[in-house]
């Protein structure tokens, strides 16, 4: 008997803000970048161990989202098991790389070359608001993507896809708790309004991204800074202050006392982080924001990282038993 594996590892991502929210008749004009870490790993082995569908992952989300994309697709016979890093509701986009993941392995193992994952995506509800989930898993860097086109039109489209410097650092706390899940975010995300800071919205887009193209780490920092202020001031209904977690100011004061820039939160948190172009200066903030939240009995998981190049990467092996 002829067996199959194929292995897709997908780093999470980070949602920097919106440099849009309501304008020229396009709502919600994101940006991401991939990163290296955290990651998971999920596996597809066929035949399973049975003549169904096994699916096997540390939560009932991840094991709901798998048998999702993988039903749709007429996969059968199959195990598949995520392993690494899994925890939802936490600003790193986890429930969208778990799709997007089953859905590329999938095709792998059914050779199937005309999977369309953005249909997919649209068939399981995401891009509804932001796209760059889904851009930062295929191409990997930063990705900048349009906007909702109103009325309700398609997904965002990619914007700008660029390289990320390989010696700048992002240093990322996620504490106890959680952000908002899709359901409950729907009645603060459906209405977008016009801001009074949009004008220095797109000036921090330009700031943002020339930064990366040139390397220029203060304008990069600067740009996340201000979408970062007025996304804070935006949600703060909804998230009850600038943060969502009740430790995010402790963490963003100690990060940026450590030396780091660029301090906001993911998505709906409770995910913080902050860039540096020096390891000593990211390795430092990590220890200080762990030890300042250890003192206070707060559980928190803690990286150095890099944005990556690849979204994703794939192995694939054969063996006969």
């Amino acid at each position: 008997m002829s067996v199959s594996r194929v292995a897709v590892r997908a780093g999470y991502r980070l949602h920097l803000g919106f440099y849009r929210y309501l304008d020229d008749g396009l709502a919600y004009g994101s940006v991401g970048v991939a990163l290296e870490e955290p990651s998971f790993e999920l596996r597809l082995s066929t035949p399973g161990a049975g003549r169904g569908l096994d699916v096997r992952a540390p939560t009932k989300e991840a094991r709901e989202a798998v048998a999702r994309v993988a039903e749709s697709l007429g996969l059968a016979g199959a195990t598949l098991e995520v392993n690494g890093y899994v925890r939802h509701h936490a600003g790193l986009g986890s429930i969208t790389r778990i799709y997007l993941a089953t859905a590329i392995a999938a095709s792998v193992q059914l050779r199937a070359v005309n999977v369309n994952l953005e249909e997919l995506l649209i068939k399981l509800g995401r891009c509804k608001y932001s796209c760059v989930g889904y851009y930062t898993l295929v191409y990997g860097g930063l990705a900048v993507d349009t906007g909702v086109k109103l009325p309700r039109s398609g997904v965002p489209k990619p914007l700008m896809l660029l390289k990320f410097p390989q010696h700048w650092y992002v240093v990322l706390a996620v504490p106890e708790g959680r952000g908002l899940g899709e359901s409950e975010e729907e009645k603060y995300m459906e209405n977008p309004v016009q801001v009074s800071e949009q004008r220095e919205l797109y000036r921090a887009l330009v700031e943002l991204t020339t930064g990366v193209r040139l390397e220029r780490i203060d304008l990069f920092v600067r740009g996340v800074e201000t979408i970062q202020a007025v996304a804070g001031k935006y949600f703060s209904q909804a998230q009850g202050g600038f943060f969502s977690s009740p430790h995010g100011d402790l963490i963003a004061g100690v990060m940026r006392e450590s030396g780091l820039r660029g301090i906001g939160q993911s998505s709906w948190g409770p995910a913080v982080y902050g860039f540096t172009d020096s390891y000593n200066t990211a390795e430092t903030a990590r220890r200080a924001a762990l030890r300042a939240l250890e003192r206070m009995g707060v559980r928190c998981d803690a990286w150095v990282t890099r944005v990556s190049d690849l979204g994703y990467t794939v192995q694939t092996a054969s063996s006969r038993l």
